[in-house]
């Protein structure tokens, strides 16, 4: 990823050339979500075309996951739709449309994966549920758009609150923090500075639930177990309320420090 927390054609092309030069298999799929989780990172509408002009001539299969799509912050969204006859195009009505746990979604595929997708449905699930089926078609009533771009607003309050909270912190300056253009979460890199062996992400997560009931998610659940880039790494969520997300910014700001003492200790 780049320092925006982004994967675009540049990177994806240094790493086509990697492999080539060191004779490793060639990437045969890429799967990107923009916005991503959890990052919160998004391609702009000419990333999102490079990414699917550079896919198609080095015949690279694009599964573009958009989920996310509608959950965006002042920025412009695009669909690998409109770029691209090849890509895959993964959706839900999980995150916009508030039907997390429906498990109802749809993708768009080229004509060349009809009959293998088809095989698979058949013999994995047939058919969502009618009665998700029949709660979906409700999404696009008035009044039904009208709550779900209020929970819109209720997101972009929260993650303000949190940004804001975080550009105060005190000894927060080595901290990198996502963009967050888009989605449910902001992800943050402390820094090799602010851990230690053994206080790392995990643990720090795990004290400030213990210490003050507060919630966050450690980056080894979405960084390669190889390196050690989770243990740098955690995930806020401002899908909550207002309230909820004021509370724990508060209690965080005050655990900060003192898990900064405690890494200090241990070096």
């Amino acid at each position: 990823l780049n320092d925006e927390f982004k994967l675009t054609a540049k990177e994806l092309a240094a790493e086509i050339r990697r492999r080539e030069e060191r004779k490793d298999p060639r990437i045969k799929g890429l799967i990107l979500s923009s916005p991503g989780n959890p990052t919160g990172a998004m391609l702009s509408p000419n990333e999102l075309e490079e990414l699917c002009k550079l896919c198609e001539d080095q015949n690279i299969q694009f599964l573009s996951d958009e989920i996310y799509h509608g959950i965006t912050f002042g920025k412009e969204e695009a669909t690998a739709l409109k770029y691209s006859s090849n890509a895959v195009i993964i959706n839900s009505f999980s995150k916009y449309y508030s039907m997390c746990g429906w498990r109802l979604g749809w993708m768009v595929i080229p004509e060349h994966l009809d009959r293998p997708i088809n095989s698979l449905q058949q013999n994995m699930f047939i058919s969502a549920p009618t009665i998700s089926q029949r709660a979906a078609i409700r999404c696009w009533d008035a009044d039904s758009i009208a709550e779900l771009e209020g929970h819109l607003d209720r997101y972009r309050q929260c993650r303000e609150v949190i940004l804001r909270e975080l550009a105060d912190f005190p000894l927060f300056e080595d901290v990198r923090i996502s963009p967050a253009d888009g989605g449910l979460y902001i992800y943050c890199d402390v820094g090799a500075r602010n851990v230690a062996d053994g206080f790392g992400t995990v643990n720090m997560c795990k004290c400030l639930l213990e210490e003050e009931f507060v919630a966050f998610t450690p980056g080894i659940d979405f960084e390669d177990p190889h390196d050690t880039l989770g243990e740098r790494r955690f995930r806020i969520s401002y899908a909550g309320g207002l309230d909820t997300v004021t509370q724990a910014m508060a209690r965080f700001k005050k655990f900060w420090p003192r898990w900064l003492e405690k890494v200090k200790s241990a070096r």
